[in-house]
């Protein structure tokens, strides 16, 4: 009778257990099914706005392309295929207002126990800004759901690169760069944070194969200049110092030159 009773309570348990694990996998199931709802509305919608624009904000196909693909010849960014939280922290950062000059930042506490800190974001160590002439003004006319949708809709476009031809000394010394950076001066290789074939890595370290050359030079004067100061730990503001003219143009050109397909997401 006693073994009667143990084995039925441990069917019961089994039971439980199966019941509460198969509750587990539907609600799973559930929000799988509506995160991607909620997706492919989010894609439909940045979408419209990227092909047709809403009032004061262009429509982004007149620089980007129609296909996401960029203008090499103009210099402005293929966006087809990037990781969409790098779009949505670019899209913030762009449209951030400039601090005003002159801040005066009080002194940190030096009992550090009693100053509460929050790393929940690397950017902590950096403002967080970008400034360009064109999309600064248009980021700050986006709202917050304006910036999600549109990340959606590029992250989801597949790319193919068009490798663009340049001289062969251009494109061995841009290799040199990109493969072994310049380790007796302490420059990391650009692989090292932007991956093997320039694919980028995650929303902090963007895809440089099939970015157009001018746009690259462009961003790295940007980030020599200050005009651009929203990397993680300073990272690129760190390297950008050590590139000469010379090293500018022939990185941009070598990943401006490599093959790259995105199957978008």
């Amino acid at each position: 009778m006693k073994n009667q009773k143990k084995d039925t309570a441990k069917r019961i348990v089994r039971m439980l257990g199966l019941a509460i694990l198969s509750a587990g996998i539907l609600t799973l199931s559930g929000c799988g099914k509506k995160s991607e709802a909620a997706r492919e509305v989010a894609i439909a919608e940045g979408k419209a706005l990227v092909e047709k624009g809403r009032g004061a904000v262009p429509a982004c196909v007149a620089c980007h392309g129609a296909n996401g693909e960029g203008v090499e010849a103009a210099g402005y960014p293929r966006l087809a295929g990037l990781n969409s939280g790098y779009i949505e922290k670019q899209l913030k950062d762009l449209g951030r207002k400039l601090p005003p000059a002159g801040v005066v930042i009080e002194s940190v506490a030096k009992d550090y126990s009693k100053t509460p800190r929050i790393y929940s974001d690397l950017t902590v160590f950096s403002p967080g800004l970008r400034h360009d002439e064109v999309m600064s003004s248009i980021a700050k006319k986006l709202s917050a759901s304006d910036i999600h949708n549109v990340a959606a809709y590029y992250s989801s476009l597949p790319f193919q690169a068009k490798p663009v031809a340049a001289d062969y000394e251009v494109l061995e010394r841009g290799q040199d760069l990109a493969l072994r950076g310049k380790p007796e001066y302490g420059l990391p290789a650009c692989v090292s944070c932007h991956a093997p074939d320039g694919e980028g890595f995650g929303a902090d370290f963007p895809p440089l194969a099939g970015q157009p050359a001018a746009y690259i030079v462009n961003q790295i004067n940007k980030w020599q200049s200050g005009d651009r100061d929203n990397d993680n730990l300073g990272l690129m503001r760190a390297v950008a110092d050590q590139l000469t003219d010379a090293d500018k143009l022939n990185v941009a050109a070598y990943y401006a030159n490599r093959s790259l397909t995105v199957k978008g997401k």
